[in-house]
């Protein structure tokens, strides 16, 4: 069994790390959420072998809640503002991209870099958010207006 969840491990490690660096903005916060999705994916064996398809939906889900409940915990931290800070997280993308997507609102962002980043669609989305359809569509349209005159000014 260990063998499987190293496999698993290995295959979903990206996509979880992806999630954790543009939802918490901090290496040693996303680090933190990347291990604790982990230890919940090892303490249930029964999604293991669950297909592949449901499994990534699982992990995604539980990554978005983990950096949730992360940034609860560092709302009433006091901590060094971390906008001045260069992104930790790097990938073919255009750096001034990801930065304004990191400032959108959750509610937009997360939609955004499901469907731009991870290759969900919006059936999908809507799913793994839990809301409408038409509701994703909409933040995905207004998240792209945002970042369309945010990033047409620069």
């Amino acid at each position: 069994m260990p063998d499987l969840f190293t496999s698993l491990v290995e295959t979903y490690a990206d996509t979880v790390t992806k999630i954790c660096f543009l939802q918490l903005q901090n290496r040693a916060d996303a680090e933190d959420a990347w291990q604790n999705v982990f230890c919940k994916l090892y303490k249930t064996p029964k999604m293991w072998n669950k297909p592949d398809e449901e499994l990534r939906k699982w992990l995604v889900t539980v990554t978005l809640n983990e950096c949730r409940d992360a940034k609860r915990r560092l709302f009433h931290r006091n901590h060094a503002d971390i906008d001045e800070l260069p992104v930790a997280y790097e990938q073919d993308f255009d750096f001034n991209l990801i930065n304004e997507v990191r400032k959108l609102p959750a509610k937009y962002a997360q939609p955004i870099i499901l469907f731009y980043f991870e290759g969900y669609s919006v059936s999908e989305i809507s799913r793994i958010l839990s809301e409408k359809e038409n509701t994703v569509k909409s933040r995905l349209k207004r998240g792209r207006e945002l970042l369309k005159g945010v990033l047409t000014d620069e």
